[in-house]
């Protein structure tokens, strides 16, 4: 075993990892529709994580004015800075039995293998998080200056489907980096992904009561027309393809009218289109074909608007952060991973667009982890979290002396 190994795993403590966990998973910090301004996200950042944070040994802790956290290990070095990502925001609890109760189950009780810790976001956000902070106490406990000066940022999103978290935090709060890991909820590495752009279709009419239906323009008739024009755009709005994702695709994820009263001819029709990117693509050129296949419908007031984006994101499977990363998950003895492209959109693309070399990968669990993110039975594996942790300490100590 190589004698950086050996150091690392002094300060990793299984039972220290699993209460972390139940820790975090303890506190509620669902999506609401306030979105980065709901208190229980607010709150969870900056009385659970930065306590959690300082308690390690963490001194240069900020919350900065919107609620992001950033935690920074300096260094007189001039290796690499990276920069380690997770989430404060869960999805909602939904159906899901004792959500916030962070109870450590034997992973038998679900057909899997070891300690799972239960709780909504243990999968996808939770997980992660826990793994994140164990790597910063081993860099603080090991009393070595990393290669490059390191930076947690615990994001106030997760479930808001905007990079607006993490402009804040580069653009305003000027985090530098050199490359990052988003945090992820399985033990892939993800390279590539698309991005999304919500486009937003308004049909207006004029309202009346249905006993006097010809005193009125129904908005619903409108939006029928508008969709046939757009039909022939959806699933496939163009015939470019990327080896590993395929081709972009354009989806009907909402359908409103309004007013909500009874016996009313509607006003006002809202369809919200789903647009995937592909790598290469851009959210400004992708709108206009839409606009212009919608173009006007008369007798109606038609409008339509680009809403919340994510860029879509990829790197080379032999870039400096994947060799990195994949170095350091041997170094730590942790299974290797594969390498994956995905069709969801996270914010790995603005980052990379920012000129940070960044891929996805977390913990969570390995088994089938579509059935757990979200779902009824959230759970994280205490053995990856502490995987992933020993593999993040790892890779900010490469070139290192100890």
């Amino acid at each position: 075993m190589n004698r950086l190994r050996t150091e690392i795993e002094k300060h990793v403590d299984r039972k220290n990892v699993r209460e972390l966990l139940a820790r975090l998973l303890q506190t509620p910090s669902y999506w609401t529709p306030l979105m980065e301004k709901e208190p229980m996200v607010l709150n969870f950042i900056k009385e659970v994580v930065f306590r959690e944070l300082r308690d390690v040994g963490l001194k240069d802790i900020t919350v900065d004015r919107t609620g992001n956290l950033i935690a920074r290990i300096k260094t007189k070095k001039n290796g690499p800075r990276v920069l380690y990502v997770a989430y404060a925001m869960t999805g909602e609890s939904g159906t899901m039995k004792e959500p916030f109760s962070g109870k450590i189950l034997d992973g038998r009780s679900l057909g899997l293998k070891g300690e799972f810790i239960w709780g909504r976001g243990a999968n996808e956000q939770k997980g992660s998080l826990g793994a994140m902070i164990t790597a910063l106490k081993v860099l603080t406990e090991l009393g070595v200056e990393p290669c490059g000066e390191v930076t947690l940022v615990v994001s106030t999103a997760g479930e808001t489907g905007t990079h607006d978290s993490l402009r804040q935090v580069i653009e305003v709060d000027g985090v530098r980096a050199d490359r990052a890991i988003v945090s992820g909820e399985y033990d892939k590495i993800q390279i590539a992904n698309k991005g999304r752009l919500d486009i937003i279709i308004t049909v207006k009419g004029r309202g009346t009561h249905t006993r006097t239906p010809w005193e009125g323009v129904d908005a619903i008739q409108g939006m029928f027309a508008v969709y046939e024009k757009v039909k022939p755009l959806i699933p496939y709005p163009n015939k470019n393809t990327h080896q590993f994702l395929g081709r972009a695709t354009l989806i009907p994820m909402g359908l409103e009218s309004f007013p909500r009263d009874s016996h009313t001819v509607q006003e006002k029709c809202i369809l919200t289109l789903d647009r995937r990117l592909l790598p290469g693509e851009d959210p400004k050129s992708a709108f206009p074909q839409i606009a212009d296949t919608v173009g006007s419908v008369e007798p109606y007031e038609v409008s339509v608007e680009s809403g919340p984006y994510l860029l879509p994101s990829e790197v080379s499977p032999d870039a400096t952060v994947v060799r990195d990363l994949m170095a350091s998950i041997r170094t730590v003895g942790a299974a290797v991973p594969e390498l994956e492209y995905s069709h969801a959109a996270y914010d790995a693309g603005y980052l990379n667009h920012k000129g940070i070399e960044t891929v996805r990968y977390g913990a969570g669990n390995h088994y089938f982890p579509a059935s757990y993110g979200h779902s009824d039975r959230d759970v994280v594996s205490v053995e990856e979290t502490i995987d992933v942790a020993k593999a993040l300490a790892a890779m900010a100590l490469k070139g290192v002396d100890l």
